[in-house]
């Protein structure tokens, strides 16, 4: 399995006995399949383990776009995180498999006084 990013070969990594996704090795981005970002999201210490990629590296492959899914060819579209709305991911609609860039695993799982303010803000804004 290619990544969509920078194309280098994605290796299965597992935490625990729940948890399996594909991690790049070339740009560190991470690719969950259907359910498994709740499970990232609420597993202790998971980020520290499977998001080993560079932050600034993950910022740049960021800004790619028009990304094809690994798992099954179709084009992903990007969605904002509806806790964190500063958080842009890679999402497939036809399988439901995600794409995270280096660094969203642990800005994911690191909810701030501000993330909460701007989701409170966000509401007032509807």
């Amino acid at each position: 399995m290619q990544c969509p990013k920078c194309d280098d070969t994605m290796l299965p990594v597992e935490f625990g006995t729940e948890i399996k996704v594909m991690r790049c090795p070339g740009c560190g981005g991470i690719l969950c399949r259907a359910g498994e970002l709740q499970k990232l999201r609420s597993e202790w210490l998971v980020d520290t383990v499977l998001d080993t990629g560079n932050t600034v590296e993950g910022l740049r492959q960021n800004e790619i776009r028009d990304i094809d899914c690994p798992d099954c060819d179709a084009k992903m579209v990007r969605i904002q995180d509806t806790e964190q709305t500063h958080i842009t991911l890679d999402s497939c609609q036809d399988c439901g498999s995600t794409f995270l860039d280096a660094g969203e695993l642990t800005d994911l799982k690191n909810v701030t006084l501000v993330d909460h303010v701007r989701r409170l803000l966000s509401l007032f804004n509807k």
